[in-house]
């Protein structure tokens, strides 16, 4: 028998998980069909026609069958090697966190701490200096075949259009008519979808990637934590300029008085995106639904949840959610186990996201009074303890499964300007001459790739 698996939404969101399932499950056993609830978007949050795409998903394209080159030319995107921060920092330093490692450890003591060691002697330091995707960023360099992590900033409506084609090609099919209604029983199992044609749809599951209108999951599981107190913008608008030269391969985002702009650049072009707590724009809510998985309806992308881009991470909790639920495949509609089990692990990666982009204001020094206000409220105890034990130790209590890693962490903290009072006392054990070596042969490795690299602006010819 063919089971049915109804993904509500035509959108980037509803097209990714629909490729996803029809590559993943078995030929024959699955009918995975996708329902055009007529609200667009791209299911995510709908923030701007560019997104960000992190260097988790190059494993995904490729599991697809989708060339990288390819994509990039085929939307019309760019390269992105890290974010540059400006303004965030009290001294008005420019900030830039790579993708990809910064320095090396040595004898099993953290790149940091060696950091903090010759910072201790006197002498100034720059985490970014020995990160490979910041230098070659910096020179505008990059080639896409080179061994370098990357995102990618790609127009949400051609990549939308390229993951339909795959799904469809990999055997997913789209519902002769958009959704119309719902029913619905009392333990949130959707026993049938109905069609403006009339038509049913009985699913085995209903993956909701309708966005925030969260079209069946706000029927089936309705509750919604608010993120406003920890995270205040709730408002974006976003802007097409001309740009004149070749882009540079990497995402800017400024400060505002009481947000940020972040600048997508892209050939012939910049997407502007400002984040703001008030103003002109359109309105948005941090938060995530308590129950992602209640009953046969699973929420993903902004109907689980909603962060503000700062960081590109709606591609990344929407690929990990994916790589969940096909690991907790039920057999039954009502499948209260494996909700369950999705449902911690979902809520760990978002709070997780969310903790990572609430920490850039607790630690920004820029003055202001937003920014003043934002370094004075409370933030979660998540971000409190891994701010903490950072400016005193220079460590990161982490958790399983977090969706940024401790050395992500530890970029940011040091590039928006917090530096530990101790590191760790191992480094005081090696001769500081030895750290010296290891930090000059670390930065002329990294020189010698990068000018090894072709001027970007030949790779967006």
């Amino acid at each position: 028998m063919t089971r049915t698996v109804a993904i509500v939404g035509t959108t980037l969101c509803g097209w990714m998980t629909a490729a996803a399932l029809a590559r993943r499950l078995p030929t024959g056993a699955y009918r995975v069909i996708v329902v055009d609830d007529s609200a667009g978007g791209d299911g995510l949050g709908d923030f701007a026609p560019v997104i960000a795409v992190p260097p988790a998903l190059a494993g995904f394209h490729t599991d697809l069958g989708i060339d990288e080159a390819m994509l990039v030319r085929a939307t019309g995107g760019g390269h992105a090697l890290g974010v540059a921060f400006g303004g965030w920092r009290a001294d008005g330093a420019a900030a830039f966190l790579s993708y990809g490692e910064t320095g090396a450890p040595l004898q099993g003591i953290a790149f940091h701490h060696l950091a903090g060691r010759l910072r201790a002697a006197g002498q100034t330091i720059r985490l970014a200096d020995y990160a490979l995707s910041a230098v070659a960023a910096q020179a505008g360099r990059f080639a896409p075949d080179a061994p370098i992590a990357h995102a990618l900033h790609l127009p949400v409506e051609r990549y939308t259009a390229l993951l339909r084609a795959t799904a469809l090609r990999l055997g997913a099919t789209l519902a002769d008519a958009p959704f119309a209604d719902a029913r619905i029983d009392g333990d949130g199992v959707v026993e049938a979808l109905t069609l403006t044609d009339g038509s049913t749809i009985d699913p085995l599951l209903v993956l909701d990637c309708s966005g925030s209108a969260a079209r069946i999951a706000g029927r089936t599981s309705p509750a919604f934590e608010d993120w406003s107190a920890w995270l205040p913008c709730d408002r974006v608008q976003a802007e097409t300029v001309p740009a004149n030269g070749s882009p540079p391969p990497y995402t800017q985002v400024d400060a505002l008085d009481a947000g940020w702009v972040a600048t997508w650049p892209l050939d012939g072009a910049d997407v502007r995106l400002t984040c703001s707590r008030g103003g002109p724009g359109t309105p948005f809510r941090a938060g995530r639904r308590i129950e992602a998985w209640r009953g046969n309806c699973i929420a993903l992308g902004a109907a689980a949840g909603v962060i503000e881009p700062l960081h590109p991470t709606a591609l990344t909790l929407l690929l990990r959610s994916l790589a969940q639920l096909i690991q907790l495949w039920p057999a039954d509609p009502h499948a209260p186990v494996e909700a369950a089990a999705f449902n911690r692990a979902a809520a760990s990666a978002i709070e997780g996201a969310r903790d990572f982009v609430v920490a850039h204001y607790a630690v920004a020094g820029r003055p202001g009074a937003f920014w003043d206000e934002r370094r004075a409220a409370s933030v979660p105890a998540t971000v409190a303890a891994k701010r903490d034990l950072f400016a005193a130790r220079g460590r990161l209590p982490m958790v399983d499964d977090e969706p940024f890693e401790e050395e992500d962490w530890a970029a940011i903290f040091d590039a928006l300007g917090v530096i530990p009072r101790r590191h760790d006392p191992r480094a005081d054990v090696v001769p500081l001459d030895t750290i010296e070596r290891h930090l000059a042969s670390h930065r002329a490795r990294i020189i010698a790739q990068v000018r090894a690299l072709p001027p970007y602006a030949t790779v967006t010819a």
